[in-house]
């Protein structure tokens, strides 16, 4: 299966109705424009790692990407992302990993 592809929706001032999908098991993906937040919501009754997924690499070697420990229940906001989130040759390309789907939803919103 392949990563969610996440199309941004720009903040205004008037409001901004995040439209929630659900993610795929093989995490998300989006164009970083260096002014993107990812919206994560956990509905589940456990907590949801997400791993933001480093591309770059130091002296050749590939980093060790974090995992986020995000609690049951809760609504979080990840972002912005600089460079070394872009994967290799992808073209601005992101990749977001979650250690659960069930009962998880994500949102890509972006600042103007």
């Amino acid at each position: 299966m392949a990563r969610t592809a996440l199309v941004p929706e720009v903040f205004a001032a008037t409001g901004t109705d995040p439209k929630l999908v659900a993610p795929s098991v093989d995490g998300v993906s989006f164009r970083n424009t260096g002014r993107c937040v990812l919206m994560v919501v956990n509905g589940s009754a456990a907590a949801v790692n997400v791993t933001p997924r480093i591309g770059r690499q130091v002296k050749g070697q590939s980093v060790t990407s974090p995992p986020i420990a995000q609690p049951a229940g809760t609504t979080r906001f990840y972002g912005p992302f600089d460079a070394d989130y872009e994967q290799p040759g992808g073209k601005d390309a992101m990749f977001v990993d979650l250690s659960t789907v069930a009962d998880v939803q994500v949102a890509l919103l972006e600042m103007p």
